[in-house]
Protein backbone atom coordinates (compact mmCIF):
# COMPACT_ATOMS: atom_id res chain seq x y z
CA UNK A 1 0.00 0.00 0.00
CA UNK A 2 1.54 3.09 -1.13
CA UNK A 3 1.86 6.35 1.76
CA UNK A 4 -0.95 8.27 -0.18
CA UNK A 5 -3.66 5.28 0.19
CA UNK A 6 -2.90 4.30 3.41
CA UNK A 7 -3.16 7.92 4.87
CA UNK A 8 -6.60 8.13 3.11
CA UNK A 9 -6.94 4.55 4.71
CA UNK A 10 -6.60 5.78 7.66
CA UNK A 11 -9.06 9.00 7.08
CA UNK A 12 -12.15 6.54 6.01
CA UNK A 13 -11.95 4.86 9.41
CA UNK A 14 -11.57 8.00 11.11
CA UNK A 15 -14.72 8.80 9.36
CA UNK A 16 -16.86 5.65 9.79
CA UNK A 17 -15.99 5.51 13.26
CA UNK A 18 -17.46 8.73 13.93
CA UNK A 19 -20.63 7.78 12.27
CA UNK A 20 -23.51 8.05 15.10
CA UNK A 21 -26.64 6.73 12.57
CA UNK A 22 -27.18 4.41 9.75
CA UNK A 23 -27.84 6.82 7.30
CA UNK A 24 -25.15 8.73 8.13
CA UNK A 25 -23.08 5.94 8.08
CA UNK A 26 -24.22 4.90 4.50
CA UNK A 27 -23.04 8.62 3.06
CA UNK A 28 -20.38 8.46 4.62
CA UNK A 29 -18.75 5.11 3.28
CA UNK A 30 -20.36 5.52 -0.18
CA UNK A 31 -18.77 8.90 -0.59
CA UNK A 32 -15.24 8.05 0.99
CA UNK A 33 -14.78 4.66 0.00
CA UNK A 34 -14.83 6.27 -4.09
CA UNK A 35 -11.81 7.86 -2.80
CA UNK A 36 -9.96 4.81 -2.53
CA UNK A 37 -12.11 2.03 -4.57
CA UNK A 38 -13.44 4.65 -8.05
CA UNK A 39 -16.75 3.15 -9.42
CA UNK A 40 -19.48 4.61 -11.38
CA UNK A 41 -22.75 3.59 -9.24
CA UNK A 42 -22.28 1.89 -5.87
CA UNK A 43 -25.83 1.27 -3.64
CA UNK A 44 -26.01 0.05 0.44
CA UNK A 45 -28.59 -2.26 0.52
CA UNK A 46 -30.14 -2.36 4.47
CA UNK A 47 -31.30 -5.93 5.67
CA UNK A 48 -33.58 -6.55 8.15
CA UNK A 49 -35.39 -9.48 9.80
CA UNK A 50 -38.75 -10.44 9.71
CA UNK A 51 -40.59 -13.53 10.94
CA UNK A 52 -37.17 -15.41 10.87
CA UNK A 53 -36.91 -13.74 7.06
CA UNK A 54 -34.82 -11.57 5.22
CA UNK A 55 -36.18 -8.21 4.38
CA UNK A 56 -33.91 -5.78 1.98
CA UNK A 57 -34.86 -2.22 2.41
CA UNK A 58 -34.72 1.00 0.55
CA UNK A 59 -30.96 1.12 -1.65
CA UNK A 60 -29.07 3.92 -0.81
CA UNK A 61 -27.10 4.59 -3.82
CA UNK A 62 -24.78 7.03 -5.80
CA UNK A 63 -26.26 8.77 -7.75
CA UNK A 64 -29.27 9.16 -6.04
CA UNK A 65 -31.88 8.02 -9.14
CA UNK A 66 -29.54 4.65 -9.61
CA UNK A 67 -31.97 3.22 -6.27
CA UNK A 68 -34.50 2.83 -8.23
CA UNK A 69 -33.37 -0.01 -10.44
CA UNK A 70 -31.25 -1.56 -7.72
CA UNK A 71 -34.38 -2.27 -5.86
CA UNK A 72 -36.29 -3.86 -8.73
CA UNK A 73 -33.58 -6.25 -8.85
CA UNK A 74 -33.27 -6.64 -5.20
CA UNK A 75 -37.50 -7.46 -5.66
CA UNK A 76 -36.82 -10.28 -8.35
CA UNK A 77 -37.26 -13.75 -6.32
CA UNK A 78 -35.32 -15.50 -8.87
CA UNK A 79 -32.13 -14.00 -8.24
CA UNK A 80 -30.42 -16.95 -6.50
CA UNK A 81 -26.84 -15.30 -6.12
CA UNK A 82 -27.98 -11.54 -4.68
CA UNK A 83 -30.67 -13.46 -2.17
CA UNK A 84 -27.30 -16.06 -1.17
CA UNK A 85 -24.78 -13.26 -0.52
CA UNK A 86 -27.68 -11.39 1.81
CA UNK A 87 -28.26 -14.37 3.56
CA UNK A 88 -24.24 -15.64 4.06
CA UNK A 89 -23.57 -15.56 8.15
CA UNK A 90 -20.38 -13.74 7.80
CA UNK A 91 -18.53 -10.71 5.61
CA UNK A 92 -17.15 -11.29 2.37
CA UNK A 93 -16.32 -9.33 -0.83
CA UNK A 94 -16.83 -11.02 -4.30
CA UNK A 95 -16.39 -10.31 -7.77
CA UNK A 96 -19.75 -11.28 -10.01
CA UNK A 97 -17.03 -13.01 -12.22
CA UNK A 98 -15.30 -14.86 -9.84
CA UNK A 99 -18.58 -17.05 -8.85
CA UNK A 100 -20.54 -16.65 -12.45
CA UNK A 101 -18.65 -17.65 -15.31
CA UNK A 102 -20.67 -15.49 -17.72
CA UNK A 103 -21.54 -12.81 -15.50
CA UNK A 104 -25.09 -11.63 -14.98
CA UNK A 105 -24.72 -8.82 -16.95
CA UNK A 106 -25.43 -10.56 -20.02
CA UNK A 107 -28.42 -12.37 -18.95
CA UNK A 108 -31.83 -10.99 -20.38
CA UNK A 109 -33.08 -10.76 -16.37
CA UNK A 110 -30.69 -8.37 -15.56
CA UNK A 111 -30.45 -6.69 -18.76
CA UNK A 112 -34.01 -5.49 -17.97
CA UNK A 113 -32.97 -4.02 -14.98
CA UNK A 114 -29.47 -2.20 -15.44
CA UNK A 115 -29.17 -2.59 -19.72
CA UNK A 116 -29.14 1.48 -19.60
CA UNK A 117 -26.49 1.38 -17.53
CA UNK A 118 -23.96 -0.59 -19.41
CA UNK A 119 -22.24 -1.82 -16.05
CA UNK A 120 -19.68 -4.75 -17.14
CA UNK A 121 -18.46 -5.12 -13.25
CA UNK A 122 -19.38 -5.88 -9.90
CA UNK A 123 -17.68 -5.93 -6.19
CA UNK A 124 -20.30 -6.35 -3.25
CA UNK A 125 -19.41 -7.12 0.17
CA UNK A 126 -22.44 -8.33 2.85
CA UNK A 127 -22.40 -6.62 6.17
CA UNK A 128 -22.86 -9.03 9.02
CA UNK A 129 -21.64 -8.70 12.63
CA UNK A 130 -22.17 -11.07 15.40
CA UNK A 131 -24.63 -13.10 13.46
CA UNK A 132 -26.48 -10.17 12.19
CA UNK A 133 -26.94 -9.50 9.01
CA UNK A 134 -27.58 -5.94 8.51
CA UNK A 135 -26.38 -4.51 4.85
CA UNK A 136 -25.07 -5.17 1.23
CA UNK A 137 -22.62 -3.16 -0.71
CA UNK A 138 -22.13 -3.12 -4.16
CA UNK A 139 -19.86 -1.39 -6.05
CA UNK A 140 -19.84 -0.90 -10.54
CA UNK A 141 -18.00 0.09 -13.10
CA UNK A 142 -19.20 0.40 -16.66
CA UNK A 143 -17.93 -0.81 -20.30
CA UNK A 144 -14.40 1.19 -21.06
CA UNK A 145 -13.34 1.22 -17.53
CA UNK A 146 -10.89 -1.75 -15.82
CA UNK A 147 -12.29 -4.70 -13.86
CA UNK A 148 -11.82 -4.25 -10.68
CA UNK A 149 -8.49 -5.90 -9.39
CA UNK A 150 -7.41 -8.40 -6.85
CA UNK A 151 -5.93 -5.14 -4.89
CA UNK A 152 -9.32 -3.75 -4.82
CA UNK A 153 -10.77 -6.68 -3.61
CA UNK A 154 -8.23 -6.99 -0.45
CA UNK A 155 -8.90 -3.53 0.14
CA UNK A 156 -12.30 -3.61 0.71
CA UNK A 157 -11.65 -6.96 2.69
CA UNK A 158 -9.40 -4.92 4.78
CA UNK A 159 -12.09 -2.71 5.50
CA UNK A 160 -14.62 -5.33 6.09
CA UNK A 161 -14.48 -5.52 9.91
CA UNK A 162 -14.47 -1.47 10.33
CA UNK A 163 -17.40 -1.21 8.01
CA UNK A 164 -19.49 -4.23 9.69
CA UNK A 165 -18.84 -2.92 13.30
CA UNK A 166 -19.37 0.64 12.34
CA UNK A 167 -22.83 -0.18 11.11
CA UNK A 168 -23.69 -2.84 13.95
CA UNK A 169 -22.69 -0.20 16.12
CA UNK A 170 -24.80 2.16 14.70
CA UNK A 171 -27.95 0.29 14.74
CA UNK A 172 -27.56 -1.08 18.45
CA UNK A 173 -24.04 0.61 20.18
CA UNK A 174 -24.80 4.14 20.08
CA UNK A 175 -28.72 3.86 20.96
CA UNK A 176 -27.99 1.78 24.13
CA UNK A 177 -24.91 2.45 24.69
CA UNK A 178 -21.80 1.36 23.96
CA UNK A 179 -21.34 -2.61 24.44
CA UNK A 180 -20.31 -3.78 27.79
CA UNK A 181 -16.52 -4.84 27.07
CA UNK A 182 -15.90 -6.82 29.97
CA UNK A 183 -15.28 -10.89 29.14
CA UNK A 184 -18.55 -11.84 30.47
CA UNK A 185 -20.33 -9.18 29.10
CA UNK A 186 -18.75 -9.94 25.53
CA UNK A 187 -19.43 -14.13 25.71
CA UNK A 188 -23.18 -13.44 26.95
CA UNK A 189 -23.63 -10.88 24.13
CA UNK A 190 -21.88 -12.69 21.20
CA UNK A 191 -23.23 -16.64 22.20
CA UNK A 192 -19.65 -17.35 23.47
CA UNK A 193 -19.36 -21.38 24.54
CA UNK A 194 -18.01 -21.64 28.66
CA UNK A 195 -14.69 -22.57 27.08
CA UNK A 196 -14.73 -19.85 24.54
CA UNK A 197 -15.34 -17.36 27.44
CA UNK A 198 -12.31 -18.92 29.54
CA UNK A 199 -10.09 -18.59 26.67
CA UNK A 200 -11.56 -14.79 26.49
CA UNK A 201 -11.36 -14.32 29.90
CA UNK A 202 -7.00 -15.45 29.52
CA UNK A 203 -6.95 -13.19 26.32
CA UNK A 204 -8.08 -10.49 29.04
CA UNK A 205 -5.28 -10.96 31.65
CA UNK A 206 -2.73 -10.79 28.30
CA UNK A 207 -1.54 -14.52 28.61
CA UNK A 208 0.41 -15.12 25.26
CA UNK A 209 -0.69 -18.56 23.85
CA UNK A 210 1.79 -20.61 25.55
CA UNK A 211 0.18 -19.69 29.17
CA UNK A 212 -3.06 -20.24 27.49
CA UNK A 213 -2.31 -23.69 26.60
CA UNK A 214 -0.55 -24.76 29.76
CA UNK A 215 -3.53 -22.89 31.72
CA UNK A 216 -6.48 -24.65 30.02
CA UNK A 217 -4.57 -28.23 28.95
CA UNK A 218 -5.00 -27.72 25.52
CA UNK A 219 -2.88 -28.20 22.28
CA UNK A 220 -1.99 -25.40 20.01
CA UNK A 221 -4.56 -26.57 17.21
CA UNK A 222 -7.42 -26.68 19.82
CA UNK A 223 -6.42 -22.97 20.97
CA UNK A 224 -6.77 -21.89 17.76
CA UNK A 225 -10.01 -23.01 16.56
CA UNK A 226 -11.12 -21.62 20.09
CA UNK A 227 -9.58 -18.37 19.21
CA UNK A 228 -10.97 -18.12 15.46
CA UNK A 229 -14.23 -18.72 16.80
CA UNK A 230 -14.29 -15.96 19.36
CA UNK A 231 -13.35 -13.75 16.33
CA UNK A 232 -15.89 -14.90 13.66
CA UNK A 233 -18.79 -14.21 16.72
CA UNK A 234 -17.13 -11.17 18.21
CA UNK A 235 -16.79 -9.34 14.73
CA UNK A 236 -13.01 -9.06 15.00
CA UNK A 237 -9.83 -10.16 12.68
CA UNK A 238 -7.32 -10.14 15.02
CA UNK A 239 -6.28 -10.78 19.30
CA UNK A 240 -5.37 -6.68 19.02
CA UNK A 241 -8.65 -6.44 18.03
CA UNK A 242 -10.43 -8.20 19.92
CA UNK A 243 -8.16 -6.81 23.00
CA UNK A 244 -9.43 -3.59 22.23
CA UNK A 245 -12.92 -4.78 23.08
CA UNK A 246 -12.42 -5.94 26.09
CA UNK A 247 -12.58 -3.01 29.13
Amino acid sequence: MEKSQFLLYNEILYQLSSCRTVRALSQTLLNQLKLLIPYTYASLIPIRTEGGELVHGEPVSVPGEFARVEKTWGERTDQWYTLWLSHAPEAMVIRDRDILRDGRFSSPAYDSCFGAYAIHDCMQMNIVHAGQVMARLALYRTKGEDLFSDEEVFLLRAFGSHICLAWYNCLFGWQTGEEAGGPADLARTHGLTRREEEVLELVHQALDNPAIMARLGVSRSTLHKHLQSIYRKCGVSSRWELQKRLK
